[in-house]
This record gives C-alpha cells, structure tokens and sequence, in this order.
C-alpha cells in the first residue's frame, strides 16, 4: 500500500502539423498563454477525468454545456463509465457548494466555473443556430454546439476554446470557427487536489503534546476528546517521524537524511473511542516480508487482524498491495486462523482488447496465464529457486503452483450462491469488476 498523489488534470492543445488549420492552433496558443481564456469541455473531457473542471489557471474560465450535465447523469449507471460520472458529481458538488449556478463561481484556484444552456431557438435567433438540427432526435452534440453559439453572441470579446476527444465533434466546432484542443496534448495546466477531497486514504495526522504521547506509549492507548473526526481502523500519526542530516556542510536533500526515530502512529477503534497501538512492528516478519515503510506496515497491520473483515488497498503499481496481502493471507493460514485462501481476478487484457478469442482448454488453461502475478508474488516470499521447482513440477502451470502453497482460484462470475467460511478471499485488481460484481 502506498499514498497516491493524484492530480487533477492535464489540459494539452492540439499540435499544428501543417498551415491547413494553423489559425486555430495560433488562436488556441493564444488563448493558452493569455491566461483569460473561455474553455467549454465536452462530457468525454469528464468522462476520461472527473476532475477536469479543475485544471485552470487563476482568470481563466471553464463552462459545461446543460447538455454535458445531462449526458453525465445518464452515465452515472453505467457499467464501465458511471464510477467516473459519479466521481465528478461528487467534485462539483463538492467545490461549488450551495452556490446558485445561475452566475459564475469562482473556485478555490481562482478560476471561474460556469453552467451554460442554450435559449429556445426562434426567428430571431442567428443564423449559425438556426441551421443546426435541435430536434430531439437529433445529434445531442448539436445542443452543446448551440450553447457555444449563443455563449458568444452574448460575450462577443470571450476568447472560446472548446475541448474535446472527439474528433467529428472538434471538425464540426471548427466549420462554426471555434478554436479546439483535446485533452492531453499539450496544455499543461495542472492543479493539484489533496487526497482528502479525493479519497479517504485510511491515514490522517493528530499530534500530541509530549505529555499525552507520554500516556500513549506507556498505556498502549489512550481516549480521543473528539471521535466525531475519527473512522473505525483509521490511522493516525501522532508524532512525525524525526530525521538528521547524514552530512551536515550539504542541504537537506532526501539522499542526505536519515530517519532517527520512526512516527508514532494508532489506529483508532470506534467501540470503545479509543487511539490503540498498532500489532505490527517495521522489523514485525509476516511470510518472509519485512514492511519497508510506514504505509506497508499500516497495511499488514490491518490484513493480519481477523476482526477487520474487509481491506481495500490502493496504489501505484509495484507498491506491494498484492504481496502484503498474500503475505498476510498465508500468515494467518499457517497461524490457523483461516483455514483456505481464494484468490480473484477481473480478466481485462492490457488495452482492453482480445486479439485472439478465449483460449482453449481446461479451467487452468483459461485462467492461468492471468494468475501468473498472484506466482511472482510467491518468488518474493518463497524465493525464486523454490518456486522455480514447482513451476518444473507442475509443467508451468501457474494455478497448480499456486494450489501448492495453499491458493485455490475462484471466478467472481460463477460465484453467486457459493458459503465460503473460514477463509481469505483475495481480489487483485478490484477497480476492474463491474459494481454488480464486487456486490457477488
């Protein structure tokens, strides 16, 4: 497990290839560097990053269409896209407040927000509106399209960028004269958002006086004045960790700094409201695997306590989520606290895409070849000579090594119904089952 830092996005413009349509791009580049551009984002924008909305610079403008809005809601059940249109109600929700939207809102960053909608077209209405199909069969994009019209009748000095990943829907805003860009080019706006806004991260920061943390550490626990703050198995840092300069005549760079004393950090239990030392040491053992930072050890602290029925770790990859967890789950096998681990996996091929069907064969010939992380994290624990053997022993096959070390594959698809006691279900990957499928 390890903190992510995430930001919220990274706006980039269009590349000019040629002088076909340098225009836009010069007008684009322009808008850019001014710093007071007008910048309506289309529903793939938040779509691809909730967060979008965010990314602007202090005097800049961001405006989503009605149109936007409603396409998102609609996408809120999606299987694959509706966490994402979640998430991004979430976020408005969150930064806007009890704002009216009728005017402009200035966000903490200091950018401004804007909902647009488009008024009944009618004879008087432009030209430009009156020639787009706004019947209701008819293209949904032309409503954000139209907005975009009337926003600069009425705002005629605006300087619009209209940002989208659809390419038909970029060609179409350029026949009406609006300079485009698409998301992830090269706009580098970026605005930071804390992972408190964004997720709970299980940690949070508490300090003590030194008397208290006196108390702490020769009680083993001690009573929060305001649990109200709290979550059940929620960390807390109650002293920073202390470091000194390895060399004091250079800077205090992260190569010159060395930890003299490791943070005091509880976790909370909610049923007594109380701040408990936490199980797991930096030099604790669990299957072979020492913690090697505070988050690890936080980690393995909450899969080797059999009270805590259910752990959710998130991170970047190679961060030990999978092996702390197999580690843990072997832990309390051989301690005889479960007696079977089941281990998952959502099958996505890298890309999404599946060039040559469904493999033939048994059950392990389908489903081994996406097992074969769960049997890397085993090299770790075991050691690559031991598990190097059994891969010879068992013809390479990766659920039959896994077997060996008391693993025993599952498919989420074709568990509903199953009683499974006594045992550790371990689901790697999780953010790639559909909703319905974390419920089975």
């Amino acid at each position: 497990m390890k903190s992510l830092q995430l930001l919220a996005c990274v706006l980039l413009l269009t590349t000019c290839f040629n002088s076909a349509h340098a225009n836009f791009c010069d007008d684009a580049a322009r808008i850019a560097n001014s710093g007071q551009g007008v910048y309506f984002l289309d529903t793939n924008i938040l779509l691809q990053e909730p967060s979008a909305f965010l990314g602007f610079k202090r005097g800049e403008t961001v405006v989503i269409p009605q149109q936007v809005i409603s396409e998102l809601e609609k996408k809120k059940t999606h299987p694959e896209l509706g966490m994402a249109a979640r998430e991004f109600f979430r976020l408005f929700d969150f930064h806007t407040g009890s704002s009216t939207l009728r005017n402009a809102i200035e966000l903490s960053n200091g950018s401004k927000l804007e909902i647009a909608r488009l008024s009944p077209v009618n004879g008087r209405s432009s030209a430009d509106l009156r020639s787009l199909d706004l019947t209701p069969n008819a293209n949904p994009d032309n409503l954000i399209l139209g907005t975009m019209i009337e926003y600069r009748q009425k705002n005629p000095n605006a300087k619009i960028l209209f940002l989208s990943n659809d390419n038909a829907f970029r060609v179409q805003a350029r026949v009406f004269e609006f300079p485009v860009g698409k998301f992830n080019d090269q706009y580098n706006t970026v605005l930071p958002v804390s992972d408190e806004e964004l997720m709970y991260s299980g940690l949070k920061k508490n300090l003590l006086t030194d008397e208290k943390l006196a108390e702490f550490r020769s009680r083993g626990r001690i009573v929060v004045d305001n649990p109200a703050g709290f979550y059940d198995n929620q960390f807390v840092i109650l002293k920073d960790q202390e470091v000194e300069m390895i060399d004091p005549t250079k800077g205090e760079t992260p190569e010159n700094l060395k930890v003299t004393k490791d943070a005091v950090v509880a976790r909370y239990r909610s049923s007594d409201q109380t701040l408990n030392h936490l199980t797991v040491k930096m030099n604790s053992k669990i299957s072979n695997i020492f913690p090697k930072n505070l988050e690890q050890r936080l980690a393995l602290d909450l899969l080797v306590d059999p009270a805590v029925t259910t752990v959710t770790l998130f991170g970047k990859a190679g961060s030990g989520k999978t092996l702390l967890t197999m580690a843990a789950a072997i832990d309390q096998v051989e301690k005889k606290v479960y007696q079977k681990i089941y281990y998952a996996k959502a099958y996505e091929l890298v890309g999404g895409k599946d060039k040559h069907g469904f493999l033939k064969g048994s059950y392990d010939d389908k489903t081994g070849p996406h097992h074969e992380s769960f049997v890397d994290n085993l090299e770790t624990i075991f050691g690559h000579d031991r598990i190097a053997i059994t891969k010879k022993r068992f013809n390479n096959s990766p659920n039959d090594v896994l077997r060996e070390f008391g693993f025993e594959p599952i498919m989420i698809s074709y568990s509903r119904g199953r009683s499974i006691t006594k045992s550790i279900i371990i689901i790697d990957e999780a953010q790639n089952l559909t909703a319905q499928e974390l419920k089975t």
